[in-house]
């Protein structure tokens, strides 16, 4: 197969095909010859992020994924998109293991802000206690001239039991909860939109959409910079 990329997914699996629902949705097609050519990682044994962030002694993701990048740039694939916010904690080491680019999620997220809400200027982040203890979003956050809004304690363990409980232990989402935890950080801590900083909060977006108040799905922002590049690489190969 030519001209195609790889999704290093699995982390978790209902991310990863809310990921290529997405993506699937989003491609203009007429025939089957349309949709795009990619191949996807679902390396669902991949050690819990958050659990090795919080704690070095636990088992480390990073061998595996670098083990999927080293084998999937034999193939050369055009460019990797990397399912997982927290796994960005080692975007650096990632990169470094192939010469083939991995779009930054994060980056992108944070790049799409000025467009889903123009006069943000506190964002409120809704992530993994992994991404929110390790500062992932910070520096972007900032960097682009915004007030960074974390979540309290309570916040951070109501988000936990969404992603932990209700998705990755018994494959659904609850609605009620996702949306009650973006109206907390727009309400009550005051955050202008809110930052979904992990693909499982994406999933339940993808089920139960945000209609009141302004996200910046990260899931859903990758997926549009991976159409984006997959389409000028199948037009560019055509001239």
């Amino acid at each position: 197969m030519q001209q195609f990329f790889t999704i290093l997914g699995g982390m978790g699996t209902l991310a990863t095909e809310s990921y290529v629902r997405l993506l699937d949705k989003r491609t203009p097609i007429h025939r089957d010859q349309d949709y795009l050519n990619y191949l996807v990682v679902n390396h669902a044994t991949v050690p819990d992020r958050t659990t090795w962030i919080l704690d070095h002694s636990q088992p480390d993701p990073n061998a595996a994924l670098i083990e999927d990048i080293k084998q999937q740039s034999l193939l050369n694939p055009a460019f990797f998109v990397l399912i997982c916010n927290t796994a960005h904690y080692s975007f650096d080491k990632l990169q470094a293991a192939t010469e083939i680019p991995i779009l930054n999620m994060l980056q992108e997220t944070v790049n799409e802000i000025k467009k889903i809400k123009p006069d943000a200027k506190r964002v409120g982040l809704l992530a993994t206690k992994g991404t929110l203890a390790a500062n992932l979003y910070d520096p972007y956050i900032e960097k682009a001239g915004y007030e960074l809004i974390k979540p309290t304690p309570e916040i951070a363990e109501m988000t936990e039991d969404l992603i932990y409980h209700d998705i990755k232990e018994a494959g659904h989402s609850d609605g009620n909860k996702y949306h009650e935890l973006v109206r907390k950080m727009i309400e009550e801590q005051g955050a202008d939109v809110v930052v979904l900083g992990c693909t499982e909060l994406s999933f339940a977006e993808e089920m139960d959409p945000e209609t009141t108040y302004p996200v910046a799905d990260s899931q859903s922002i990758i997926v549009d910079r991976s159409l984006e590049r997959a389409l000028k690489l199948r037009q560019n190969n055509k001239n």
